[in-house]
């Protein structure tokens, strides 16, 4: 009997301690797993942020490579910029190591630039003509010539239909008018009851370029904005202009330009005009593995000896979407 109990006795022990075994064992393993998987997403974290940092290296290059191009064009043709040009080519694509960069060059002197507005010199008053103009033909409201200059000018008196401090205070979300040139054209949405849509048509016809004298380029200006020189300047005039502009390689000189049959009896100014552009906007977008960097820079280019500088970079991804009455603002996106 004694046997018995001893024998029982010892089982238990044994199994106790076999259920040690399993615990300290299955604890073990949770742990090992646990710093495993903290392991692997250490891991997966630090190359998701190389790969984003080789990406956004790649844009930078990208960056690099349009201030090559447009130093080059200016080195082959200094009198003039078209878009017949190197540097205006479409869907310009470069590929390196695992990855890709594409690169859209525009030039925005061939848009009116909303800072020229600001003053009450003849420059300023050639620009608000043509602003004026040109709202008349895409359809928005002439009110916001006057709310533009208001916006950007540092006074607050008002313009007849204008709007400074006052009216924006009085809003359900008041803020101030800038009082200074436009950044980027973003800062139109600002504007006094400036509707969405009417904010889409104007952001491929107006630049906000810091220098407030620059010219419009008359041999990149698109058919619409070359219409905004004269009220009395059809769109097919301008467009038969865009054209004879294309098979000759581009207009060598304002003056040239202006002796076009088409313009004959306007009486168009040579104000604000010119053939040489200095301002352009660089979209990128590049990818190494999978992950992308998008990347718009303003690339000044010196009129004298063709030498570039960045003025102005945007990170962001920025998405338009198609335009609707229940359409919201379009979202930035920040680099995937």
């Amino acid at each position: 009997m004694t046997g018995d109990i001893n024998y029982c006795g010892r089982n238990k022990q044994g199994g106790v301690a076999l259920i040690t075994i399993l615990l300290v064992v299955v604890i073990a393993t949770v742990l090992g797993v646990s710093m495993v998987r903290d392991q692997n997403s250490a891991i997966l974290r630090t190359r998701n942020f190389f790969e984003q940092g080789q990406a956004r290296q790649y844009a930078l290059g990208g960056e690099e490579l349009a201030r090559q191009i447009l130093w080059e064009d200016f080195d082959k043709d200094s009198e003039k910029d078209t878009l017949l040009d190197a540097w205006a080519a479409a869907d310009m694509s470069f590929e390196f190591q695992n990855g890709e960069v594409r690169i859209d060059i525009e030039d925005l002197q061939g848009r009116l630039n909303a800072n020229s507005l600001v003053g009450d010199g003849s420059s300023a008053r050639q620009s608000r003509i043509r602003f004026t103009n040109l709202f008349a033909q895409v359809g928005i409201e002439q009110v916001y010539v006057d709310r533009i200059s208001d916006w950007i000018d540092p006074d607050g008196t008002v313009r007849q239909l204008g709007a400074e401090d006052f009216e924006y205070l009085g809003l359900e979300q008041p803020y101030r008018t800038s009082g200074q040139l436009m950044v980027e054209n973003s800062e139109l949405r600002l504007l006094l009851d400036l509707e969405y849509e009417a904010y889409i048509k104007l952001l491929p016809l107006v630049s906000t370029l810091p220098d407030t004298g620059s010219e419009l380029n008359i041999n990149t200006a698109s058919a619409e904005i070359l219409q905004s020189l004269s009220n009395r300047l059809s769109l097919e005039a301008a467009q038969k202009l865009v054209a004879i502009r294309e098979e000759q390689e581009g207009f060598k000189s304002v003056a040239e330009f202006l002796q076009s049959a088409e313009l004959a009896g306007l009486g168009i100014s040579e104000q604000g005009l010119g053939v040489q552009s200095v301002f352009f906007e660089v979209k990128i977008i590049a990818r190494f593995q999978e992950r992308y960097s998008y990347l718009t820079s303003i690339i000044q280019r010196d009129r004298i000896d063709g030498s570039t500088r960045v003025i102005y970079r945007n990170s962001s991804r920025k998405i338009l979407p198609v335009v609707d009455k229940e359409e919201t603002d379009p979202v930035n996106e920040a680099d995937a």
